[in-house]
């Protein structure tokens, strides 16, 4: 996770968006799951609708248009987006706003998001309570926000990522974030006392330091992240590993 620029919300995101908010507001515990249910689609189906992963055809836009009961304009102007669609690169990435950030805060949602794309992963709430040392009940309610939030599709009993990556800006000050990168700094500490050293690299430095180059550092610091990231995605993922790089001044400027 981290600062990531991707492709601006789409007109057709919009416009389902729009539609979806307005049922929210009549009723706070409406969810995209209820949302995919009145359309008579998939959950994973209305996400890849509204980011472009899937085309319908002439038959579903007619029976969506028809359960959301559209005017003849709304019903022109969403063919008209949809097939505008088509033409559009796929994200493999999802922004998220620090108010959505918020509610999948916890260090076990991304830990879930990444843990149900790995070999072997049985799709089971017993398979994460075990691989995270987590409880049923904080399994249960992860996975319930990563698919009501569109971030995990469920299909055929089986959970997916709906992006390769869920991205925020790290640099926007925060207290959710601080509070979720206190989390990873403690599975930190946890692997440190619980793993062997073949399981986990853990190196500290201490050295006087000149701020004017500190722009540089995140700079290669970032670059250095997506590099780690690549390396250890590439052949059969079979575990879930955290990155924390901690630049930090020990000393108190000015004294």
């Amino acid at each position: 996770m981290g600062n990531t620029s991707i492709k601006k919300t789409s007109e057709l995101s919009n416009f389902f968006n729009e539609i979806f908010l307005n049922r929210r507001r009549k009723n706070p515990k409406y969810s995209m799951r209820a949302f995919a249910r009145d359309l008579s689609l998939t959950q994973g189906r209305l996400w890849e609708l509204i980011h472009g992963r899937y085309i319908p055809g002439a038959k579903v836009t007619e029976r969506i248009s028809e359960l959301l009961k559209l005017s003849p304009e709304d019903k022109s102007r969403m063919q008209m987006l949809i097939a505008a669609e088509k033409a559009q690169p796929v994200s493999t990435m999802r922004s998220v706003s620090n108010d959505e950030f918020a509610m999948i805060s916890d260090w076990e949602h991304l830990a879930i998001f990444n843990l149900i794309s790995t070999k072997g992963f049985d799709h089971t709430i017993n398979s994460i309570v075990a691989r995270l040392e987590i409880s049923q009940l904080q399994a249960e309610g992860a996975l319930n926000r990563l698919v009501d939030q569109g971030l995990v599709l469920e299909e055929d009993g089986r959970y997916v990522p709906a992006f390769t990556n869920i991205t925020t800006q790290n640099e926007v000050p925060s207290e959710v974030l601080r509070e979720f990168h206190r989390q990873i700094i403690g599975r930190s500490v946890t692997s440190l006392q619980r793993d062997s050293v073949d399981s986990r690299s853990i190196t500290s430095m201490v050295f006087p330091a000149n701020v004017k180059n500190l722009a540089k550092a995140k700079k290669i610091i970032a670059e250095f992240n997506v590099r780690m990231a690549e390396l250890m995605d590439k052949g059969d993922t079979t575990e879930v590993y955290s990155l924390a790089v901690q630049l930090v001044p020990i000393t108190v400027a000015g004294r």
